[in-house]
């Protein structure tokens, strides 16, 4: 049963809804403006195919609920539960979720442009070929998710904790990730331009047959890490540690390793031509 008529008729004339339940509500295909729910309940309902334009969902309950194929500009998700929410195949624009909670939440083949997850925990969530432009991730977790095929430009990701996360053949361009926590990552044939990873954990982390070059990884922490045939050529590893990384095969041209760390490494098969190695330990 549609509860669209009802809501309509609620927003007519009222478009203040603060702290009210609207549980389990059928919404798909309903088209709101310039509505306030703070507070609100909307656990387990459905906004399918739905147009959300200036809504204000700040702090309310939407556990369960469904945004699939819906389109969503400028609304107001912080502080909100989105515990296994799905957002796949959605638009989303200009959209704040700071500090919200996203864990299990899917946003597969969604399109995210201009929108802020800073200090939101996203673990565990499907953001597989899902498309995110010019967007606000500082400091969110995203712990053991599935990002496989995602493709990220303009963005800043620095500090997030990403930790045991699949971004196998993804797509990273224009990214700042200094600082990040990517430890035990898969990030195998990945693409990654212009990206900054300087002072990141990657300790453990499979980057084998992945694009890298060009991008700054100064004091990057690869300990560990799978780098077999990867592309690594231009790329500033100045004061990288990469104790008993897997290095075989890998492009280091015109890299610069001054001062890494490379004890235990293996570098058979390892391009080094006109690389930098000054104090690089090589033993």
């Amino acid at each position: 049963m549609s509860h669209i008529e009802e809501i309509l008729s609620l927003t007519l004339n009222n478009n203040v809804h603060d702290g009210v339940n609207f549980t389990s509500y059928d919404l798909k295909g309903i088209s709101l403006n310039g509505i306030s729910f703070i507070f609100s309940v909307f656990s387990g309902s459905s906004f399918d195919k739905s147009e959300l334009v200036d809504i204000n969902f700040s702090q309310a309950n939407l556990k369960n609920t469904s945004f699939k194929k819906s389109k969503i500009k400028n609304v107001n998700f912080t502080s909100c539960n989105l515990e296994n929410a799905n957002f796949e195949d959605a638009t989303l624009i200009n959209c704040d979720f700071k500090n919200a909670k996203l864990e299990k939440s899917v946003f597969a083949s969604a399109q995210i442009k201009g929108c802020h997850f800073r200090g939101s925990n996203m673990s565990h969530s499907n953001l597989s070929s899902s498309k995110i432009q010019n967007s606000d991730l500082r400091f969110a977790r995203l712990m053991y998710t599935y990002a496989k095929s995602v493709d990220i430009s303009g963005s800043r990701m620095n500090g997030i904790n990403a930790r045991g996360s699949d971004f196998g053949f993804c797509k990273i361009s224009n990214v700042d990730l200094r600082g990040a926590i990517l430890k035990y990552c898969d990030f195998n044939s990945c693409t990654l331009k212009g990206v900054k990873l300087s002072h990141a954990e990657m300790v453990g982390s499979e980057l084998k047959d992945s694009f890298c070059k060009g991008t700054d990884m100064e004091e990057i922490n690869l300990e560990g890490a799978d780098l077999t045939y990867a592309n690594l050529e231009g790329v500033n590893l100045k004061n990288a540690f990469l104790l008993e990384a897997n290095l075989h095969g890998a492009n280091f041209r015109k890299a610069n390793l001054k001062d890494a760390y490379l004890v235990d490494a293996n570098i058979s098969k390892a391009l080094l031509k006109e690389a930098i190695l000054d104090n690089t330990i090589l033993e």
